[in-house]
């Protein structure tokens, strides 16, 4: 976007990105931007099964909608693409926040390369 339609429009994107995960979070869920256009969201006490459904929730929620990005300026269509990764698939299978990350981490590359705009789960978490 930023290549394409300017800096400014690709704040804008962020922010509205931001926004519309922040409003379709529970309150203990968290959300940070990690990277340029990566953001990392943790949903506490969710199975593999909650945490899929938010993802795909989330992906619907940005395709649903063109992000506006200035005055006089088309609406720009907007997908994401999310890895999944989950702490404690058993009670006794307890994953650190680096490791997690790192299984999130290849679960975004796989949505990435299979085509985008989708949601891929970690095998770990399974």
């Amino acid at each position: 976007i930023n290549d394409t339609h300017g800096h400014a429009a690709g704040d804008a994107v962020l922010v509205e990105l931001a926004d519309r995960l922040r409003n379709n979070l529970r309150a203990i869920d968290l959300i940070a931007r990690v990277g340029g256009e990566e953001f990392l969201v943790a949903l506490p006490h969710s199975t593999p099964e909650q945490a899929q459904t938010a993802a795909n929730r989330l992906c619907r929620l940005v395709n649903q909608k063109h992000f506006s990005v200035g005055a006089n300026r088309h609406p720009l269509r907007v997908t994401i693409s999310v890895g999944v990764a989950v702490g404690c698939v058993e009670s006794t299978d307890i994953i650190g926040a680096d490791d997690m990350c790192h299984q999130a981490d290849g679960a975004l590359y796989i949505a990435k390369s299979s085509g985008r705009d989708r949601v891929s789960l970690a095998h770990s978490a399974a």
